[in-house]
């Protein structure tokens, strides 16, 4: 049964785009469309082309005096002016609560009485120096950005991430009341699921499969080295690279490359799925990453992975149950180990395929995230309900 609660769902993008943040704004629309009876979505928000302007201006001096990178997209102008837009649209809307994912600029300098939860993967400090788009930031920008982050967790009243290593983060150095701090895993940004696990041969060759566009950041070298470890110890494997074309790949019959795929368009979708389809492991050795939606993906097709132990991939990948994450400073000759006990024991390997299914169906979906976040959402509602009645009863002790 659908709740009847009005929520507004905000983000500075088009949340029915299937391209913003890669997909998984839409899944979430989708998610909350099918517990409650309205979700209006309050973005896009465009920007002017003088804020545009104004902003690429300030980063490129501020470039030419630091030498370092300024993030216009969480600076107080920017965030300023989101709010000033957002409270044109609220007032045209009847909203019980906000739902801001991603949207920590958005959300920082907004003043409404209408009760926000914030969800994101991660938090700015965090995810500062981790990811190299988020490194050599001036001192000015990263204090900046910061306090945007800071605004708006305690702008909102609920905070959601989809890990541990996400939610503990902001406890301890943003001091988030660990009440209203929750985690909620995040499903496979997928049309297509198969209801039921494909029975796949694990008895003959086994593809392993490299899914990212970041080759780098997702661990390629690491992975080609392996492999041809594993090629020279005799092991039937292929490697299929999708994502990407790495630089300097040497033809090798057993690699298939194919470059980036739009799962928005229907035949290359189509493409993505067939790999799935045939991949026995997922070996992404990641070197940063806040969560990885492509650990659900595998997981509804049964496919295992073999990944490392960084951010918040572990809220994902249970050792021994679907797949294994590494620690940090395995080599390759590391990973070759553990994927040759996969290669010589085919049934843990088949055993693994079927819990990965299961942990899909169990955890890994939206429609299981939906269902938590309905319960989040509806404590973050109340909120406004008892301010509200707090405020009627102090009129009434003013009146008599």
């Amino acid at each position: 049964m659908k709740e009847k609660i009005r929520v507004g769902y905000l983000t500075a993008t088009n949340p029915l785009d299937k391209r913003s943040w890669s997909g998984t704004h839409f899944k979430m629309y989708e998610s909350l469309k099918n517990e409650f009876e309205e979700v209006y979505v309050l973005g896009p928000i465009k920007k002017s082309i003088f804020l545009n302007a104004t902003l690429l201006t300030f980063s490129f001096i501020h470039f030419l005096v630091f030498f370092k990178k300024y993030k216009k997209n969480h600076s107080k102008l920017l965030s300023k002016y989101y709010a000033y837009k957002i409270n044109k649209k609220l007032k045209n809307k009847n909203i019980d609560v906000i739902f801001a994912p991603a949207s920590s600029t958005e959300i920082a300098y907004l003043k409404t009485a209408i009760p926000i939860c914030y969800l994101s993967d991660t938090s700015f400090g965090q995810i500062s120096n981790y990811y190299s788009s988020f490194s050599k930031i001036s001192n000015y920008s990263f204090k900046e950005a910061n306090l945007i982050e800071q605004r708006a967790i305690d702008n909102s009243f609920t905070q959601v991430y989809p890990s541990n290593w996400a939610a503990e983060y902001v406890i301890n150095n943003y001091k988030a009341k660990k009440d209203n701090v929750f985690i909620v895993k995040f499903g496979a940004n997928i049309d297509f699921t198969p209801e039921k696990p494909l029975l796949k041969i694990f008895k003959s060759t086994i593809n392993l499969l490299f899914l990212g566009i970041n080759w780098k950041r997702k661990g390629g070298d690491i992975v080609l080295k392996t492999f041809n470890i594993l090629i020279e110890k005799g092991y039937d494997v292929t490697l299929t690279i999708c994502g990407c074309t790495p630089k300097n790949l040497i033809t090798n019959p057993k690699i298939k490359v194919i470059p980036f795929l739009n799962k928005n368009n229907k035949k290359e979708n189509e493409i993505f799925t067939k790999i799935l389809n045939k991949s026995h492991i997922l070996f992404l050795p990641t070197r940063a990453e806040c969560y990885g939606i492509v650990f659900c993906e595998v997981a509804a097709y049964g496919i295992p992975v073999i990944t490392t132990d960084t951010g918040g991939v572990t809220s994902i990948i249970e050792n021994g149950i679907n797949g294994y994450a590494l620690p940090f400073k395995s080599t390759p000759k590391d990973y070759v180990t553990k994927i040759q006990f996969l290669l010589d024991y085919r049934l843990v390997l088949s055993s693994m395929a079927i819990s990965s299914r299961k942990k899909f169906e169990k955890e890994l979906n939206w429609n299981v995230w939906g269902k938590k976040m309905k319960e989040i959402l509806l404590l973050t509602a109340q909120r406004n309900i008892e301010l509200n009645s707090t405020e009627k009863n102090y009129v009434s002790e003013i009146g008599n």
